[in-house]
């Protein structure tokens, strides 16, 4: 098991709190100084209030989304692929990263400088990258061999599907969508929107307007697509305000910590064209027997889409989406 947070220091958790209003809980990481974190009296509350805002009672026990790959998460699996891996302690025993960083060091001659050490999300203990291959080879070669705290240790690769599980986006689909902000026509914020909708961009095709964005994705469930989806976006953060030459003069003031974040919201209309479906038919009724997992069920769906209607209303007047 794996004690303290990396190779500076351990983290100790504070001991929690409860009451019948609970309070925060912090830890050593918490206590991290925040420049731009709201400065609040601790304890601050008002006796009309009932709920608060963020408490574990209001929001929902589980939830589920899609993550759009983009350019960032690319080149961060091409840093760790071949260096980094997962260690679990064998037999419960519990070590410090920086002991295990010690210990990698004097069994595999492996300099600090060039390995990094991190507690690691379960069902992993540490999270071990290092600068070079070959250090990283050695240590999975020399496995069976490395002891730390007394104990062995189980040694896996990283890749990147390690610790989550199988699915699959099985229905290739044409999508238009209608009211998508100009400054959104672009392939990681189109990337972003189908993933909200549990879809993956494949394709943007060349647009005719900017009126309708027309897309190929694949998609978890193409029933699942809204009609009519909102979009929130954040206002840019305004550039940094220069001071006059009398203001220069002056001492600058520290920043002030915003009281909200602008957004903008846009209304969106979703137009699923066309369906490359390989999943089972939907029948009603039973549909046993009608036909066999082996046979090829491959079939086409294309629906008439208006610019301006919503999906499955009567046809528009501006053409179609």
């Amino acid at each position: 098991m794996a004690d303290g947070a990396g190779r500076g220091g351990s983290v100790n958790p504070g001991n929690e709190r409860s009451s019948k209003r609970a309070r925060a809980c912090s830890d050593g990481e918490g206590q991290v100084a925040l420049a731009h974190w709201p400065r609040i009296r601790d304890g601050r509350s008002f006796l009309l209030e009932s709920w608060r805002r963020g408490e574990p009672d209001m929001r929902p026990d589980s939830g589920r989304i899609v993550i759009a790959r983009t350019a960032g998460m690319d080149a961060l699996e091409k840093q760790l692929y071949g260096r980094a891996v997962y260690v679990t302690m064998e037999g419960g025993v519990r070590v410090t990263a920086d002991a295990l960083l010690d210990a990698l060091q004097r069994q595999c001659g492996i300099q600090p400088m060039a390995m990094k050490v991190e507690v690691a999300c379960p069902p992993y203990h540490f999270f071990v990258r290092f600068d070079s291959v070959d250090d990283c080879a050695q240590v999975v070669y020399l496995k069976p061999l490395l002891r730390c705290g007394g104990a062995g240790m189980s040694i896996r690769r990283w890749c990147w599907d390690a610790r989550g599980t199988p699915g699959k986006m099985e229905y290739k689909t044409l999508v238009s969508i209608e009211g998508l902000p100009e400054q959104a026509w672009e392939v990681e914020t189109v990337n972003n929107v189908l993933a909200g909708v549990g879809g993956r961009l494949e394709e943007m095709l060349p647009p005719t307007g900017r009126w309708v964005l027309s897309v190929i994705a694949w998609l978890q469930d193409p029933s699942a697509i809204p009609k009519s989806l909102t979009v929130v976006l954040p206002a840019p953060t305004p550039p940094p305000m220069r001071p006059t030459s009398d203001e220069a003069a002056e001492s600058p003031s520290p920043p002030r910590s915003p009281v909200m974040k602008r957004t903008q919201e846009f209304n969106l209309f979703m137009h699923v064209k066309e369906v490359i479906d390989r999943g089972r038919l939907l029948i009603e009724g039973p549909s046993d027997g009608l036909y066999s997992d082996e046979e090829d069920l491959t079939r086409r769906h294309t629906f008439c889409t208006w610019r301006g209607k919503i999906d499955g209303t009567r046809p528009g007047d501006h053409g179609y989406a």
